[in-house]
């Protein structure tokens, strides 16, 4: 943060605020978001595994990705990716 508010010719603090009011989240939550969404993208068009996919965009534990994966979407991994295949199938 402090590196990219240097380059804005802002302080970190200026940054995280008008991140935040731009987006409704943290740069933390705005990452987890983004890195949750990858993984689904991956388990539903890449077919990837829901273990290969956490690995794939940082997570370095199983037990945390399915955690973070399931408060964002509802369901564990595996069956949401499963899920959405479905619903694709069905519309396509």
């Amino acid at each position: 943060m402090d590196r990219l508010a240097g380059t804005l010719l802002t302080s970190a603090s200026t940054l995280f605020t008008r991140f935040k009011q731009t987006t409704g989240m943290s740069p933390a939550q705005y990452l987890k978001r983004a890195r949750l969404g990858e993984a689904r993208r991956r388990m539903v068009v890449l077919g990837e595994t829901a273990a290969r996919a956490a690995t794939a965009v940082g997570y370095r534990s199983a037990s945390h990705f399915s955690r973070d994966y399931r408060e964002a979407y509802g369901r564990p991994p595996a069956e949401d990716a499963a899920g959405v295949r479905e619903a694709f199938a069905a519309v396509g």
